[in-house]
């Protein structure tokens, strides 16, 4: 079974929120699809990473728990992925 990538196991609405801002923020918006592309386990993301996410996906910080900040439960579809 092939690891799928932390964008393709983004939330729906998640990934609806950040495509959304793409014509705003197109650089940014693009920059962050391309690096969640390519990376398959959250935890090699850097916390900046994860903040431009959550700006981007219209997240509010102060909603967010310690543990979906750590390990991205709250964005993620947690299937036995990691």
């Amino acid at each position: 079974m092939k690891r799928l990538s932390i964008y393709e196991r983004l939330k729906p609405e998640v990934k609806e929120a950040l495509l959304a801002n793409t014509a705003n923020y197109e650089s940014s918006v693009t920059s962050i699809v391309e690096l969640l592309s390519n990376e398959y386990f959250y935890s090699n993301l850097k916390i900046s990473d994860i903040s431009s996410l959550y700006t981007f996906s219209d997240i509010e910080l102060i909603k967010v728990s310690a543990w979906d900040f750590k390990y991205g439960d709250n964005i993620l579809i947690c299937k036995d992925y990691e």
